[in-house]
């Protein structure tokens, strides 16, 4: 609709606002091989400078490739001054960086996926250190504000440099866009975005110290159901949505081996040295969330205990996309970790 309405007789687009208005934009941009540029209204994501666009096609959330703007503007103020539920949206999606770039380094390991070491190295100092500032942004302290501003646009740019999300988006993500997906199929009302991220993020690193205390070689390889059953649950489970998802739980099954699992024993000690340091900062990334105000918990956000537990199940199977979900269902814990961390309410 936006296309036929925009034509082709402009040279460049401009885009003022932020996650959907930059999405949408960007979306034209791309189709039309128009520049465009970006007046940020809220320090509430880190897409203003990615290469990719989210947009929902068929109901499931889905990541495409497309030219990042050739600008971002923002008024310091403008900023400072936009909702707080945005600002906090904001500091949810950032603190998904450990999580994410530890599932990025495993899936490396364990299913040769391309990895790359510019985002650790553009992110993981002034990340440490920006965690000392954020509780501040419960009184939006100005410096708070724009130091997160600047921190997601550097995020944005470390997706645009490697060529993929990946950098930016995991297991965490997938809990988030699972919510989205079902409560548009739903009727029901919608998070914002990074705040269901900062959730899913306490969510991960829950599930990340369950499988730090594995032994690795203590497991058997469970061999995938057959495919007509496996679409036959996915009908079940996801309903309209289950013609969108499919290709993406049959794409991930047919990468998944043995192999998988040799490797997760291979690697026991490189990934849990991963993990351990994700650990670390996932500690630090609660209590931040915690002082600055942030939700914390998905009941704070209305997701029911049947809501989260359904994401910890079915999550993984809407994008091809190894994380942190896959390696505790190998292991066989992720149904009993979603069933716990349902009834303790999640974060």
């Amino acid at each position: 609709m936006i296309l036929a309405a925009y034509g082709d007789e402009y040279d460049g687009l401009v885009a003022v606002g932020s996650g959907t208005v930059n999405d949408l934009t960007r979306a034209v941009a791309h189709r039309r091989e128009r520049p465009y540029v970006v007046v940020a209204t809220a320090a509430s994501m880190n897409g203003y400078t990615s290469a990719i666009v989210a947009l929902l096609e068929r109901g499931l959330k889905t990541t495409r490739t497309a030219d990042p703007p050739v600008a971002v503007f923002a008024d310091p103020q403008v900023l400072v001054d936009a909702p707080i539920d945005l600002t906090l949206a904001g500091l949810g999606d950032l603190v998904s960086k450990p999580f994410c770039g530890c599932d990025w380094k495993i899936a490396s390991l364990v299913r040769r996926e391309y990895h790359c070491d510019v985002p650790d190295q553009l992110l993981s100092v002034p990340f440490a250190n920006a965690l000392e500032v954020f509780p501040w942004l419960v009184n939006r302290d100005p410096d708070a504000v724009i130091l997160l501003f600047q921190m997601l646009l550097v995020s944005g740019l470390s997706m645009a440099v490697t060529g993929t999300s990946s950098p930016a988006s995991g297991a965490e993500h997938l809990l988030s866009h699972y919510w989205d997906m079902v409560h548009l199929r739903d009727g029901s009302p919608l998070n914002l975005h990074g705040a269901q991220v900062g959730v899913g993020s306490l969510v991960i690193d829950r599930l990340y110290r369950e499988i730090f205390e594995l032994d690795f070689k203590d497991a058997d390889f469970t061999p995938n159901p057959n495919l007509e059953k496996a679409r036959k649950i996915v009908g079940e489970k996801f309903g309209t949505l289950a013609a969108a998802v499919w290709p993406q739980w049959e794409a991930k099954l047919a990468a998944r081996t043995e192999r998988d699992l040799e490797r997760l024993a291979q690697h026991e000690s490189l990934i849990k040295g991963e993990i351990e340091r994700t650990l670390a900062v996932g500690r630090k990334v609660r209590s931040v969330l915690t002082a600055a105000g942030a939700p914390t918990s998905a009941q704070q956000l209305g997701i029911s205990a049947d809501e989260l537990e359904a994401a910890i199940h079915q999550g993984r199977k809407i994008r091809n996309r190894y994380t942190a979900l896959d390696v505790a269902a190998e292991f066989g814990i992720l149904d009993t970790f979603a069933v716990k961390a349902a009834i303790e309410g999640g974060g």
